[in-house]
C-alpha cells in the first residue's frame, strides 16, 4: 500500500516587528531581577511606560521604536533632547543617578540608550558626543552599540543644523593622530586600525584618539568613545569618528548620522577602485551599495569614462549608489567636464535617483557588457591575446 505524500511545509511566518510593549515588559523583569535601585534616580511606574509603549506600537514606523532609554537626573524630562527621543519612538523608563549610573544601566542591558551631560568612563558601552550645538542640553548619548547611538542622534538632530558640505564618510584611507604619550596605551587599538587601512601618525593635529581616562581638553568638535578609546575630531566630522570607531567594534553603519545626503548613481570611472573615485571620496561621499537600472539605458566608452544615456532599445546597467551632502553634490556637478551631466535614472525596483549621465557623444557602444568593469576586463583580455 502506497504511503500518502506528506502535506507541504507551511510557509515561514513573517518577521515580527519590534514591539515596544514586549521590550518594556522584558525590561521591567530584568530591572527587578538585577535589583540595582541605586542606579535609578527615578523609575516610572510600569503601567505608565506600557501606555507609552502601546502608543509607539499603535503609531508604527517610528525610527526608535523598540528602544528603551533613560536620562541623567540633571536633565529635565521636558528637555528638548528627551522630548525628541520620545517622539521618535524610544520609551523613557526614568532617570539615572548621573552619567556613570546611566552607563551602567546600558552595560547591564536594562536600557538601550541614555542621555547624559557628561561623558562616562565605562569600557562596555559606546558614548557619542556630537559637535557642539547639534544636541542642546544633553552632552552625549550612551548606547550599547554605535548603530543605536547613531539612530538616536539622527532622530534628535535637526537636519538643517549641518553644513551643506558635511562629510558623510571617513574615506578609504582616513588619517588619525596619536600623541607619543598615548601611543603605548593604545597599542592594540592602533594595530587594529592600521590593519583596517587607517593612516596613524604622531602629529598632534586633525582627528585624534586618546585613552578613555584622559581629558582631551575643551573642544567644539565631536567625540566618540568605544572599546576604551576616545576619538576626537573637527566640528561636524561626526560621521568620520563613527566610521573609525566602527572599525574597532566591527559594526557596519548603514546610514550616516547627518541625515542630509542625496543619492548619486555612478557607472564608470567613479566606481570604487576606478581612477576618478577619489573625486567622490574627497567630497566625503559614502558608498551605500550596488544598483541595477531599468532596461532602458545605453553605455558608451568616452575617453576613460562611461557615457550613459536613456534609450528605447537600451538594457539594464550595473552601477553604484553613493551618498553626498547637498553642497558636495553641487561641487561635483560644477566640476563635471562635457559631455557629462547629472540627470534622473530609473532603477530596476522602480526608484528614480540622480545619476552621472552624459549628453549624446561619439564613442564605442559597450551596452552589451552591462557593466563598466566587465567592459574593462574584456578590453584587457583582448589586448593580451591568446595565452
Amino acid at each position: 500500500m502506497d504511503t500518502p505524500p506528506l502535506p507541504p511545509e507551511p510557509p515561514p511566518p513573517p518577521p515580527v516587528a519590534a514591539s515596544a510593549q514586549r521590550a518594556v515588559a522584558a525590561a521591567l523583569d530584568l530591572i527587578a531581577t538585577a535589583d540595582r535601585p541605586g542606579l535609578w534616580a527615578t523609575l516610572r511606574a510600569g503601567e505608565d511606560v506600557l501606555v507609552d509603549a502601546k502608543a509607539v506600537d499603535d503609531h508604527g514606523g517610528l525610527p526608535l521604536a523598540g528602544l528603551l532609554a533613560a536620562a541623567e537626573d540633571t536633565l529635565s524630562p521636558t528637555a528638548d533632547p528627551v522630548r525628541r527621543l520620545a517622539e521618535a519612538g524610544a520609551v523613557v523608563l526614568g532617570t539615572a543617578r548621573g552619567a556613570p549610573a546611566a552607563a551602567e544601566l546600558v552595560a547591564l542591558g536594562l536600557i538601550d540608550l541614555a542621555l547624559t551631560t557628561q561623558v562616562p568612563r565605562h569600557p562596555d558601552v559606546v558614548c557619542l558626543t556630537p559637535t557642539a550645538g547639534l544636541l542642546p542640553a544633553a552632552g552625549a548619548v550612551v548606547a550599547g552599540t554605535l548603530a543605536d547611538g547613531c539612530r538616536a542622534l539622527t532622530a534628535m538632530t535637526d537636519p538643517g543644523a549641518w553644513p551643506a558640505d558635511v562629510r558623510l564618510a571617513a574615506g578609504e584611507r582616513p588619517r588619525l593622530t596619536v600623541s607619543h604619550q598615548h601611543r603605548t596605551a593604545l597599542r592594540h587599538a592602533v594595530g587594529e586600525l592600521l590593519v583596517a587601512g587607517v593612516e596613524v601618525t604622531t602629529v598632534d593635529t586633525g582627528t585624534a584618539m586618546v585613552p578613555i581616562g584622559q581629558r582631551p581638553g575643551t573642544s567644539d568638535g565631536p567625540q566618540v568613545t568605544a572599546h576604551g578609546v576616545r576619538f576626537l575630531g573637527r566640528p561636524f566630522d561626526d560621521q568620520v569618528l563613527l566610521d573609525l570607531a566602527a572599525l574597532l567594534t566591527g559594526e557596519q553603519l548603514k546610514n550616516p548620522y547627518p541625515a542630509t545626503g542625496t543619492a548619486l548613481i555612478v557607472f564608470g570611472a567613479h566606481l570604487r577602485g576606478q581612477p576618478r573615485n577619489v573625486e567622490l571620496r574627497d567630497l566625503g561621499a559614502r558608498f551605500t551599495g550596488d544598483v541595477r537600472t531599468a532596461p532602458r539605458y545605453r553605455m558608451r566608452a568616452l575617453d576613460g569614462q562611461a557615457g550613459v544615456h536613456p534609450s528605447d532599445d537600451g538594457a539594464a546597467l550595473l552601477g553604484e549608489r553613493w551618498l553626498l551632502a547637498p553642497g558636495s553634490l553641487a561641487r561635483f556637478r560644477a566640476a563635471l567636464p562635457p559631455p557629462m551631466t547629472l540627470g534622473p535614472v530609473e532603477l530596476d525596483d522602480g526608484e528614480t535617483a540622480t545619476a552621472l549621465l552624459s549628453h549624446p557623444a561619439p564613442g564605442p557602444d559597450i551596452t552589451e557588457f552591462g557593466d563598466w568593469r566587465a567592459y574593462l576586463r574584456h578590453r584587457t583580455a583582448t589586448r593580451r591575446g591568446p595565452g
